[in-house]
């Protein structure tokens, strides 16, 4: 009898030992960004203590890391906010669920040449970035500053065809996002996503010479998102991430690195 229960015990411990062991298992986990984070750098050391090692990959463009977790070649992205999202998913069929929120990031007018709408000129040239989405957003900021008048029927994404009224005769380029900063020399003023500011080098709180005025309710369709595959969407590790991202100390990375231009929503 007392062979038996040793033996039992002996089986506990072992089943509780390799619980143990199963719970450190080391998991590898690959984030997709833009540009560079301070915040995720901070996610990735306070993950690694839970053994769940990220791997930052930054990109450059704005379509490739909804290609690549689509792919499979990352686990999460963080770079896009809701209607960015959607629209890709639309385009290209993607099967991408968004697991949590992030920040949200005006979009602001900048300019080597004028500090203040009033300066605008008949015939300026005018940058804002190409993707369908940023771009529209950026058309609707012009609208807003009472430099044209837009279709209210293309809602948050109007294009170029959709402005009806343009008085002062803007000549509107577009450019992918992240080129937009170096052409300020060659252009009246250009409209640049924060993000894109920053890692330009602009602090858009200060360097903006108009910065879009934002709303933090739930459904505001520029909040920026966490992305998982829609297959991974409850996935435990993943939503872990989500969990150390989320946090007081991220928040104030955040708020410290960018001086108000980008504003947690959590």
């Amino acid at each position: 009898m007392k062979h038996i229960k040793t033996l039992l015990v002996l089986l506990a411990l072992v089943l509780t030992l390799s619980a143990c062991t199963a719970k450190k298992e080391a998991v590898v986990v690959k984030v997709g960004i833009i540009g560079e984070s301070r915040a995720w750098t901070y996610v990735k050391e306070q993950a690694a203590k839970e053994n769940i090692t990220i791997e930052i990959v930054a990109f450059t463009d704005y379509p490739q890391p909804n290609a690549a977790l689509n792919a499979g070649e990352l686990d999460l992205n963080a770079f896009q906010h809701v209607i960015y999202l959607n629209k890709e998913i639309a385009a290209q069929n993607y099967k991408l669920t968004p697991i949590g929120k992030t920040i949200i990031a005006p979009m602001g007018l900048y300019s080597d040449k004028i500090t203040s709408i009033s300066e605008v000129k008949d015939g300026d040239i005018v940058v804002i970035p190409d993707d369908v989405t940023n771009g529209g957003r950026a058309i609707l900021l012009l609208e807003a500053q009472g430099l044209i008048e837009v279709d209210d029927a293309a809602g948050l994404i109007p294009g170029l065809k959709d402005i009806t009224a343009n008085p002062k005769n803007l000549d509107i380029k577009e450019v992918a996002a992240t080129n937009i900063p170096q052409l300020l020399p060659d252009v009246a003023f250009a409209a640049i996503n924060s993000g894109v500011a920053e890692d330009a080098g602009f602090i858009p709180t200060e360097d903006a010479f108009v910065l879009e005025q934002v709303n933090l309710t739930s459904d505001n369709p520029y909040i920026n998102v966490i992305v998982a595959r829609t297959e991974d969407k409850d996935d435990e590790v993943l939503l872990r991430i989500v969990e150390l991202f989320q946090t007081d100390e991220v928040k104030q990375i955040i708020l410290d690195d960018y001086n108000g231009s980008q504003i947690p929503v959590w």
